[in-house]
Order: C-alpha cells, then sequence, then structure tokens
C-alpha cells in the first residue's frame, strides 16, 4: 500500500514531465506562428515606408512630377531584402521598374535556397502613392515569399524553443526535488493526526494532536480531531454521571418506601393516613421517573410513527399560553405572548409533538425564573422560516453546561441542589424538534436570562390540506 507522500511525489513528478511535453508543443506551434506574424508585421512597415519615400520624390524641389530616377534609392534595399519594385503614375503608365528577373538572379547567386527562385514564389502589393488626398502613382512590391524557412530562420526558431524547453526542464527538476521538502510538510502532520485518532479509536480519551501547521485545512482537521476528542471524554464522563444519576433518582424513592414499610410493619412508626400518602407521593415520583425513561425510549426509537400535518403554530402557542397564564400568575412571573396578528405561522408538524415541545420550555422556563421575573413568548416569520422564541429573566446557565444541556439526565449542578427534575425534557424536545426536522438553539447569561429559539421551515400556501405517516427519524 503505498503512502501519501509517495503518491504526491509521483503525481509532481508525472505532471512535470507532462507539462514539459505540452510546452515544447505548445512552444513549436506558437513560435513559428509569432514569427510569421512579425515578419509579415516588418514587411508591410517597410512598404509602407518604401511609399513614403517614393511620396517625398515626387514632391521634391515643388516638381511634383515622376521621374526616371524616383525609386533609384530604394535599389540596394530592394536587391538584399529579395523584393522587385515597379512605379506607374496616375494613368496605370510604368515610371519606373527594379525587374523582378533581377532580383531572382540575386537571390539564385546567393544560393539560400536548395532549389531555383521563380516568380511564382513571389508575393504582390499594391500600394496608391496619395497627394493631398488624390492618387499620383501605384507601387507595385512584389516580396520573395518561400514556401519553406531559411536555414538561418529554422536555426533561430529552434535555438529559442529549446532554450524555454531546457528552463522548463530546469525548473521541473527543482519541482520534483521541492516536491520532497513540501510532500513532508504536508504528511507528517497528517500521520500525526492518524496517530492521534488511532489512540481515541482504542479508548485512550486523553489524546489530543498538537502538532503545529500553516495549512488551513490541516489545522481545521486537528481542531475537528482535538474536538472530537474532547466530545468524547465528555461523553465519557456524562455516561458515568447518567449510571450515577439514574442510581441516585431510583435508590431514593425506594429506601424511602423500604425504610418506612419495614418500621411500620416492626411497630416502630403507626400506619397513618399522612404516613401511607407521603409513601404513595414516592411511588408516584417513582413512577414518574420510569415514564420518563420509557417516553426517552420511545423518541429515541427508530420505529416511532408521527403523523404530520399542517399545524397553525399561532393557535397552538395562543392555547398553551392561555393555560399557563394563571400558573404564571400565582407564582408572581409575567408571562407574554408577541406576533403579528396578519401572519399566517402555519407548519407541517405533529401538534401533540409541538405541544409537548412547548410545554417542555416554558415548564422550565417558570421553574428557573424567580418571582418578579418575566417569561416571553415571542412568534415570527420570514419568507422561508418561522421562528419561535421563549425567552425568561431566570438563573441562566453557565457557558460550560450550554453545549451538554440536550444529553440524557444532565443537569446544571446549580439546578440540581435547587430544583426538581429529572433531566430529560430537553433530550425529549430536542428529539421531536429532529422529527420536524426544525432546529433548536439556546443563548443564556448567567443571572440574566435564557433564550430558547425553535427554527420551523413554513408550509408552502398549496399544501394546506397535506398530511403524510413518516415512519422513524431517517425518514421524516
Amino acid at each position: 500500500m503505498s503512502t501519501i507522500r509517495n503518491k504526491l511525489i509521483t503525481a509532481i513528478t508525472v505532471s512535470s514531465l507532462l507539462s514539459v511535453i505540452i510546452s515544447y508543443l505548445i512552444l513549436n506551434f506558437t513560435i513559428s506562428r509569432q514569427y510569421q506574424i512579425l515578419n509579415r508585421a516588418a514587411l508591410e512597415a517597410r512598404d509602407r515606408r518604401i511609399v513614403q519615400v517614393f511620396r517625398d520624390s515626387y514632391t521634391r524641389d515643388s516638381v511634383m512630377k515622376w521621374t526616371e530616377s524616383s525609386g533609384t534609392s530604394v535599389i540596394k534595399e530592394a536587391q538584399s531584402q529579395g523584393f522587385s519594385v515597379q512605379l506607374d503614375d496616375e494613368y496605370g503608365k510604368m515610371v519606373w521598374q527594379l525587374p523582378i528577373d533581377s532580383i531572382i538572379s540575386e537571390l539564385n547567386a546567393k544560393g539560400d535556397s536548395s532549389t531555383p527562385v521563380t516568380p511564382e514564389q513571389f508575393s504582390t502589393n499594391v500600394y496608391p502613392v496619395e497627394i493631398n488626398g488624390e492618387p499620383k502613382g501605384y507601387i507595385t512590391i512584389r516580396q520573395y515569399t518561400p514556401l519553406i524557412m531559411s536555414s538561418e530562420q529554422e536555426k533561430f526558431i529552434f535555438n529559442l524553443i529549446i532554450s524555454v524547453l531546457l528552463s522548463s526542464i530546469i525548473g521541473s527538476v527543482v519541482i520534483v526535488f521541492l516536491s520532497f521538502f513540501l510532500s513532508r510538510q504536508l504528511t507528517d502532520p497528517i500521520k500525526s493526526i492518524s496517530s492521534t485518532s488511532y489512540l481515541l479509536s482504542i479508548g485512550n480519551l486523553n489524546a489530543r494532536e498538537d502538532m503545529e501547521t500553516d495549512i488551513y485545512e490541516i489545522e481545521k482537521l486537528k481542531q475537528s480531531i482535538n474536538l472530537l476528542g474532547e466530545k468524547l471524554e465528555r461523553q465519557n464522563v456524562l455516561r458515568k454521571r447518567l449510571v450515577s444519576d439514574i442510581s441516585h433518582e431510583l435508590r431514593n424513592p425506594l429506601n424511602v418506601l423500604q425504610t418506612n414499610l419495614e418500621a411500620m410493619t416492626d411497630g416502630v412508626l403507626p400506619m397513618t393516613t399522612e404516613r401511607l400518602q407521603s409513601l404513595n407521593n414516592e411511588v408516584v415520583r417513582f413512577g414518574k421517573l420510569l415514564g420518563n425513561l420509557n417516553v426517552l425510549k420511545e423518541f429515541e426509537s427508530e420505529t416511532l410513527d408521527v403523523v404530520m400535518k399542517p399545524v397553525n403554530l399561532k393557535n397552538l402557542c395562543q392555547d398553551i399560553y392561555n393555560n399557563f397564564h394563571g400558573f404564571a400568575q400565582e407564582k408572581g412571573i409575567i408571562l407574554t405572548f408577541e406576533h403579528y396578528r396578519r401572519d399566517s405561522y402555519m407548519i407541517l408538524g405533529d401538534s401533540h409533538g409541538l405541544n409537548q415541545v412547548v410545554i417542555n420550555l416554558l415548564h422550565n422556563a417558570l421553574k428557573f425564573t424567580p418571582r418578579d421575573g418575566k417569561i416571553s413568548m415571542i412568534l415570527k416569520k420570514d419568507s422561508s422560516f418561522t421562528y419561535l422564541l421563549i425567552r425568561d429573566t431566570g438563573m441562566g446557565i453557565p457557558d460550560e453546561d450550554l453545549s451538554n444541556i440536550f444529553e440524557r439526565f444532565y443537569r446544571v449542578d446549580k439546578s440540581r441542589e435547587e430544583v426538581e427534575g429529572s433531566g430529560i425534557g430537553l433530550t425529549i424536545v430536542k428529539n421531536i424538534m429532529e422529527r420536524h426536522r426544525g432546529k433548536i438553539s439556546v443563548t443564556s447569561e448567567v443571572n440574566k436570562g435564557t433564550t430558547f429559539t425553535l427554527k420551523f421551515r413554513n408550509l408552502p400556501p398549496d399544501l394546506d390540506n397535506l398530511s403524510f405517516r413518516t415512519i422513524g427519524r431517517d425518514e421524516i
């Protein structure tokens, strides 16, 4: 099995070789084409200069006419560059000419081409000579254009391509050597993170990754592994705490029942109505705890059936508000319900489950909000989602406990001492929200209050009569 480092080095080496081959092909085509374009541009510039020479000859000394010596100044240039020139007046009558035959003789005498030069290898361009916007003559330039490049041109292009190609090869070799160093910078952190992951997988929950790296993705991976380790360690603590809590919650009522029943059986305590009522209260509390455990089991079951249909969240909250208003007044707490009357707060859900969510959150708010406090139910929406906020001015939740409050049987230490509860209400709330594909979030500040935010997707207007059955949380 190959390592990441070997794969990286192989990939970089192959990429470098391919880049050299592609560079050669592109360079060979591009340089040849650009050379032709530059050569053509140079010839066009030369032709314009020659036309200007004839224009100057026409206007020299204010003669304003053509003479037989008008083109003598370009003869040497034409013979050296392989082109013939012919001057015609404005009526098309030839005035002066450097014959093409003499140019062919010059070219054949130089012997630059392996085959004799012929008139067919010349291209012809005709340019007017204008004076004050009127044509006073025409210049015909016939340029020798060989079918193949000369040996000097071929040598120039070849040397240029080789020099660029050689620089590409040197660069590729440097890249390959650098890849050995760079791959180590990449693979060493991954190997270290892999080792940390293995330690976590075999139960060493204290393992953390501390290798420094400047690669963003690896740094995020390192943070994720460390966060995973922290969560696993916290889950392990919660698991142990769960066993302790269940043992504590079950043992207390059983101890009370056993002690009192033994005392009454032995005649130590008289069997009175008050004592029997007290024992019955312990049985009821014991039954509530078992009932809550059964409810949690049902909600976490993959086979629990849920009927989903359109629900008016405003009406549901209004009913709950009416039921809790009197209870809040008895505790000296102000309970309010805020919403826009004209808005329709329709969502798809299970009304029984949604009732349980809102009631559980309100119960918690009432338990943890002191007298003269305030609890607000705020309903609002946007184009896609409906939001229900339940805000209180209670004791608040410490930052270190916020991430754990939805865990089974988790209770903030302060609340465990002051307020009775089983610690599974918020776990049930979260399960119901997941079945509705909703989201629940919480913000809190100690001694100032807590806000729970429920987020639901709006029901499309054309689905008001929709109703269907879902099975299990993964099928909703």
